[in-house]
């Protein structure tokens, strides 16, 4: 009797709870739903039934499915998600009482027994209406911007691009998504921006690259495209976001100043020719003879006229000089032994005239492998050991130097000191003289970018260091 009134009780209180549980479900505003495995519904709550005005009898079954959107039934999608048996999320539209629709997302999760056989399925449908029309105007927003913006996974592919770049390229987004974004680099680019891009992923650094997109016309432009990685609290990259910036008429600018700086060097240096052989050939010459005619005049003053003697040695001596000060002048405007002979003689020619007028010992270290090399080049490069040198000789107050070239696939030049190096305190400068960079270190930069080379300055407190580096095309020989 005992056992038969507890057991009554136990009921009787499973029975309340499921009441209340059934009374929550039915109250709370959202849609709550119970399906079969196979999808079909066997409960649907209040919410559901006052936001569509389908009856009980009307939504079970498969019936619910009538208030969705025509384009979110496919019977195949939604029997492969019951199939997979996995939980999963859908965004759909559901149609109001009003015949209006709004954006939901619907959720749903397996129930199984003891054999892991799925016996329910249970879910919650909530509205997202809002969000999706806020994503709408952020988008409408993103697609407004006069600039090219994209997105993407962490790993590194691409899942949306605005209407911006979608328009330039002439692609849809289903086009551009995953790696066909890589389709519109410029061949020769391609394997550069995507060695970039990949080390970019791999390391979670941001991406710079200069690179040429073709447009829908078939033509390409340059564009400076960024991306930056979206982090969480961890760290861990979320996201990828990044911009293409057209940047085609700054690198026409640029070529076009690089065209007007080259051919302006290329004047400078025939004037500098031009200086150099009339220096030689034509002052030079007129005071050797003017030293002659004094060796010849002081053999026709008497010995007994001492001053006059000593005044005409004292002109031979100053047109000496002269003679040395010119030759020395002409040749560094331009050494003729470079057009003959090239950059390794040039460069030990000049090496030996700097030591005996600086008293700077100079280290030469070079490459056996040297031989000729463009002309262009080997102008470049004398005139970067050139500058370096003196501004050693005026700054530095080393009296040492080292000068290294090597040659392989690239062309690299180091130039050295053991000087003070460039003191970065303004102060300092009063006191002692580092290595100056001034309108000679700007040429010769300039002059290294004109010819694709990189120049860069190392300065220490143990000293100097000019490094150049010079891509050679195959073979690299003077042309």
């Amino acid at each position: 009797m005992r056992r038969r009134r507890e057991k009554r009780q136990n009921s009787d209180a499973e029975s309340t709870i499921e009441e209340r549980l059934r009374l929550i479900i039915e109250t709370i505003p959202v849609i709550i739903w119970r399906k079969l495995p196979d999808g079909s519904a066997d409960f649907l709550n209040k919410r559901f039934r006052e936001y569509t005005g389908l009856s009980s009898q009307d939504g079970l079954g498969w019936g619910w499915m009538n208030a969705l959107h025509e384009d979110d039934r496919s019977m195949e999608e939604w029997q492969a998600a019951w199939a997979a048996g996995k939980p999963f999320d859908k965004e759909v539209r559901l149609r109001r009482a009003d015949r209006k629709y709004r954006w939901f997302l619907l959720r749903g999760v397996p129930v199984r027994d003891e054999q892991e056989n799925i016996v329910k399925w249970y879910g919650f449908t909530c509205d997202i209406e809002d969000k999706k029309q806020a994503e709408k105007q952020s988008l409408a927003l993103v697609d407004s911007i006069p600039q090219q913006i994209w997105s993407g996974p962490p790993d590194g592919t691409l899942d949306y691009c605005n209407e911006r770049w979608r328009s330039y390229v002439g692609l849809g987004l289903q086009e551009l998504q995953g790696q066909g974004w890589q389709s519109m680099l410029h061949p020769d680019d391609r394997d550069r921006v995507l060695r970039a891009w990949h080390k970019s992923v791999a390391e979670g650094t941001p991406y710079e690259q200069e690179e040429r997109h073709r447009g829908a016309d078939g033509t390409y432009r340059w564009f400076l495209a960024r991306g930056v990685p979206q982090r969480d609290a961890q760290g861990r990259i979320l996201r990828w976001y990044g911009t293409n910036t057209d940047i085609e008429d700054r690198k026409r600018a640029e070529e076009e100043l690089r065209h007007v700086s080259g051919l302006l060097l290329r004047l400078q240096e025939e004037e500098r020719r031009r200086i150099a052989r009339d220096l030689h050939d034509s002052t030079g010459q007129d005071l050797v003879a003017l030293a002659t005619m004094l060796s010849e005049v002081r053999g026709l003053i008497p010995s007994a006229r001492r001053k006059a003697r000593k005044l005409l040695h004292e002109c031979k001596a100053l047109a000496d000089r002269s003679i040395g000060d010119v030759r020395t002048l002409s040749y560094v405007l331009h050494p003729p032994v470079l057009d003959e002979a090239g950059l390794g003689d040039a460069i030990r020619d000049y090496v030996r005239g700097f030591g005996a007028r600086s008293r700077i010992r100079v280290e030469l270290d070079l490459s056996p492998r040297l031989g000729r090399i463009a002309r262009e080049v080997e102008l470049v490069v004398f005139r970067v050991v050139q500058e370096s040198l003196t501004n050693i000789q005026l700054h530095s107050g080393s009296l040492q130097a080292k000068i290294r070239i090597d040659r392989n696939s690239d062309l690299t030049v180091e130039i050295s000191d053991r000087g003070r190096g460039a003191s970065e305190d303004p102060s300092r400068e009063k006191k002692q003289m580092g290595f100056k960079i001034g309108v000679g270190i700007a040429s010769m930069q300039e002059r290294v970018r004109l010819i694709g080379g990189r120049l860069d300055i190392d300065s220490t407190e143990q000293g100097t260091t000019v490094r150049v580096t010079i891509p050679l095309p195959p073979g690299g020989q003077r042309k």
